[in-house]
């Protein structure tokens, strides 16, 4: 996967959002928590290009096995996801739900991302 390791406030974080790296299946989020560890940082930056529709279509599971992999390996995971992003009621209440825990949240903007990932 194409990654850059960012640092902010002499905290690294892997951001993949310039990446066509994309999660397709649960094996990509293997190969996620890999490059984590190859960095040495729990702390992912991903776009909503880097996300497959498969992600956004529930009866995949596939978003329910990234919160399920993230959390168990203790990975911090930010989303840059526009307001404007075409979801389904049902996503948008997993992701309400995601927000609420310590380990994946979505963000209109880099900014507000990199400061919840570097604190």
């Amino acid at each position: 996967m194409d990654s850059t390791l960012k640092s902010l406030r002499g905290i690294n974080y892997i951001d993949l959002t310039e990446s066509d790296s994309c999660i397709n299946r649960e094996g990509d989020l293997n190969d996620l928590l890999s490059l984590c560890y190859y960095h040495n940082s729990n702390m992912l930056l991903l776009s909503e290009k880097n996300l497959s529709s498969d992600f956004f279509n529930l009866r995949s599971g596939l978003a329910g096995a990234a919160l399920q992999k993230f959390a168990n390996y203790q990975a911090k995971v930010a989303i840059l996801l526009p307001s404007n992003a075409e979801q389904s009621q049902r996503f948008k209440e997993l992701m309400f739900e995601m927000s609420r825990s310590n380990h994946f949240r979505f963000y209109e903007n880099r900014e507000d991302a990199e400061i919840w990932l570097t604190t």
